[in-house]
């Protein structure tokens, strides 16, 4: 059990080492994560003496199997394409840029976002995401390139480059294509499949009728993407965004 502790320990803090990275030291999903590295490595550490408290122990054993338990319905949701390619825009959210480029993570997405577009060449896309820490250019732009290069018409695309968060994508998405669609419209969501219900939920939230076409996540940050977003779908519980 102790090293399960630890080993849980080590994934969210590169999950928050991660989320600092790209979002900054402060952002809330860096501190969430770094508080729950910290409480998972006390408890590792005087495992021995707390053991003794019964009650505790059943709490943490609850707490780790419920993330687990979790982490497999985001996956079984995520996993779930309800595009029927009939949609009028396409939302795709950002998930990092590195020297300009697309982090691989974003790159699924954006080739996502492509293959859709080869089956409904005629909805607009827009493309979601501000400037990261430390960076001089937007992940909107970045991502904006991308899909020109793979022949994407500029003219349909939009570029959103003011969210810095899941929340504020689609916020800021919502005021955009208000002032595109005279009328009501339908979008289909492309983000990563771990990020599926997330993002769905805060579209609900803005009043959009959506659906989703998920990108496959690479398998090596599979366990630290879930740690991440186990923890800002608690946030969103809690703080509604």
């Amino acid at each position: 059990m102790r090293k399960i502790i630890f080993l849980a320990g080590i994934i969210t803090a590169i999950a928050g080492v991660r989320a600092a990275f790209i979002s900054g030291p402060t952002s809330n999903n860096a501190i969430f994560l770094v508080g729950i590295t910290a409480m998972l490595c006390l408890y590792g550490w005087f495992y021995e003496r707390l053991t003794k408290m019964r009650w505790l122990t059943i709490t943490i054993a609850v707490l780790i199997f419920s993330f687990l338990g979790f982490s497999i319905f985001i996956a079984v949701y995520g996993r779930r394409t309800t595009a029927d390619y009939t949609e009028d825009v396409v939302i795709v959210l950002g998930a990092g840029i590195l020297q300009g480029e697309p982090r691989p993570t974003l790159q699924s997405r954006l080739d996502t976002a492509i293959n859709y577009h080869q089956n409904n060449p005629n909805a607009i896309i827009i493309v979601s995401g501000g400037y990261g820490h430390g960076h001089d250019i937007s992940e909107a732009e970045v991502m904006a390139r991308y899909l020109i290069r793979h022949g994407i018409p500029s003219d349909q695309i939009i570029l959103e480059n003011a969210a810095n968060s899941t929340y504020t994508n689609m916020s800021y998405s919502r005021y955009w294509l208000d002032q595109v669609f005279d009328e009501s419209f339908r979008a289909v969501i492309v983000t990563s499949d771990f990020h599926i219900f997330r993002s769905s939920r805060f579209a609900q939230y803005q009043g959009m009728d959506v659906t989703y076409y998920p990108a496959s996540t690479p398998w090596l940050s599979t366990p630290f993407y879930y740690a991440r977003e186990v923890a800002a779908i608690i946030k969103m519980w809690i703080i509604g965004r």
